[in-house]
């Protein structure tokens, strides 16, 4: 492999990588605008200019590829800054002083390369920038919206809409200081992928209808996690402020989604704020002189020796049953499948809406996911499923098997539109007990004779399986409210009263017990599962059988 010597810092890179990527590997960030590791190389903004040895003239670092020889560059040269500076003065020249009211302060290349290449003074002596009062907010469509006084026509969203969504809504019409980007006549930028567009704008010349005005980016907490909108796995991070989420962006993963996710799944945090949350432990009591009863609140040691306790004594009466969803965490499934063993139930199902499967057009990478919860291949690894004999989950809802059910437990509030089917309910009521677990104060939880509130996907940790057989950790956002529980310490404490070496396990230790019992998690520990993830040592079995 050929060695370059950027700013004095020698690498060995592979034929054919540009400068920009062999600086990243020596710590070197050559400035750049145009340039994206995924889209054609167009050399537009030409902030990246180097000094290159040998060469009469400076260089474009993004469309200079590393030669055999022993490449000198220089990032950092009288020319070189001379070049930057030039730059940043050109583009600067039209651009607006709206920074404290525009949405991409705080995470703004322009403002960032200003700072560092940029000068105090410019020689523009015009009294009137161009400008285009008529396109300040133009909704390209229904989740961008376009602000074209503030481009500095990179033509990323061009080149994003043409090679990624491969859509082509997007255009570069007119030419010289006249030129502006646009949409065709006829075709809003409406296309799966369309939020990624303000993902790559460099300046806050395209924003997010979603997220414009909500927050400003430096009050943002954030912590990394797995998209939860389909079994993709894409791999994102939650921003946040003060337990509530304000946005949700990709997170580069190559072997997942590379640097893109859906606008399906940027929303896919909606559902947690679009419900009211379950925010304390209830138990049904009858009403003192009436034939009614309601729920009210209790200790969390009342509700949970109340189904321990139903679990126990209403065996003869009928099948212990155990509901799930395709958004429990692998060892919460592992657990509820523990739980369901220890008590001696066949009856353990994991069931989600049959939702129309995500098909995103992604031809440069990234996975299609194909069902609407983000991990019914782990649970059902993990356990979650019927045995011989058992009720399946399809019985439990769509017949009238619950009424053959002495306990019924079901693990998620909010498994899709069977939580706020009235027939649905009506059916898992005739069950003898039922008791439901979840965030959501759902039709289906205010029918239970016990709620178990518990947190959502960003207020715990664990793991997802995605649809290609690849483990993936997340962590916790944000505390839960304050009498809201983890779905692991809950499983956790009702395997306590039958077996007392669970009073006390964590995400990490129960995955490792997976891991031991698995055999597809065979060799993988929690905390050694790999940023991007890890594909199970079966995988290649599943997809053969076309599981």
């Amino acid at each position: 492999m050929p060695i370059v010597t950027i700013d004095g810092r020698a690498v060995e890179v592979p034929s054919g990588t540009n400068l920009i990527e062999a600086g990243l590997k020596v710590g070197v960030q050559i400035p750049h605008y145009c340039y994206h590791p995924r889209l054609s190389i167009v050399g537009q903004c030409r902030m990246c200019m180097v000094e290159v040895e040998g060469m009469g003239k400076l260089q474009a670092a993004c469309s200079t590829q590393v030669m055999k020889g022993g490449m000198v560059v220089k990032t950092t040269s009288p020319p070189a800054e001379e070049a930057q500076r030039a730059i940043m003065e050109f583009l600067l020249i039209n651009h607006p002083l709206d920074c404290p009211i525009c949405d991409q302060a705080g995470e703004c290349g322009l403002q960032d390369y200003s700072f560092k290449h940029g000068q105090a003074f410019s020689r523009f002596r015009f009294e009137e920038k161009r400008t285009y009062p008529e396109k300040e907010r133009i909704p390209l469509g229904p989740t961008v919206l376009l602000n074209m006084n503030r481009c500095i026509q990179c033509t990323r969203c061009v080149r994003f809409t043409e090679e990624i969504s491969g859509t082509g809504e997007l255009g570069f019409f007119e030419r010289g200081a006249d030129a502006e980007i646009g949409i065709f006549p006829g075709k809003p930028l409406d296309n799966p992928l369309s939020t990624c567009v303000v993902d790559i704008c460099p300046v806050g010349a395209l924003t997010s209808t979603r997220f414009r005005f909500t927050e400003r980016v430096w009050n943002l907490d954030k912590a990394p996690s797995i998209c939860t909108g389909c079994d993709a796995g894409c791999n994102i991070t939650v921003e946040h402020r003060k337990g509530s989420i304000k946005r949700l962006k990709p997170r580069l993963n190559p072997e997942v989604n590379d640097y893109w996710m859906c606008d399906h799944g940027r929303a896919s945090h909606e559902r947690y704020q679009g419900l009211p949350r379950l925010t304390f432990p209830q138990v049904r009591r009858a009403l003192a002189g009436a034939s009614s009863s309601e729920l009210q609140p209790v200790s969390w040691k009342e509700a949970i020796d109340t189904v321990a306790n139903a679990l126990r004594s209403r065996r003869a009466e009928g099948a212990l049953a155990f509901l799930g969803s395709g958004f429990l965490s692998t060892e919460e499934a592992y657990l509820a499948a523990r739980l369901a063993s220890l008590v001696d139930s066949p009856h353990r199902s994991i069931w989600v809406d049959s939702s129309t499967p995500r098909h995103v057009p992604n031809p440069q990478g990234g996975v299609t996911g194909r069902d609407a919860a983000p991990n019914r291949r782990g649970a059902e690894l993990a356990g979650l499923v019927p045995t011989n004999g058992a009720i399946d989950a399809e019985g439990l809802l769509l017949e009238h098997d619950a009424a053959k059910c002495g306990v019924l437990l079901v693990l998620d509030s909010d498994f899709g539109r069977a939580a706020h089917d009235a027939k649905v309910i009506e059916r898992l009521r005739e069950a003898r007990f039922l008791a439901v677990m979840g965030w959501a104060d759902t039709p289906l939880a205010r029918a239970a004779d016990v709620v178990l509130p518990t947190a959502t996907p960003v207020e715990r940790e664990g793991t997802f399986v995605n649809v290609d057989w690849r483990v993936q950790r997340f962590v916790r956002a944000f505390p839960s409210p304050a009498q809201v529980r983890s779905a692991i310490d809950v499983l956790a404490d009702l395997l306590a009263h039958i077996e007392p070496k669970w009073a006390a396990v964590t995400a990490a230790t129960v995955f490792d017990l997976v891991s031991e019992e698995v055999p597809e998690f065979s060799g993988l520990r929690f905390d050694s599962i790999a940023p991007f993830g890890a594909p199970l040592t079966r995988a290649a079995a599943h997809e053969s059988t076309g599981a």
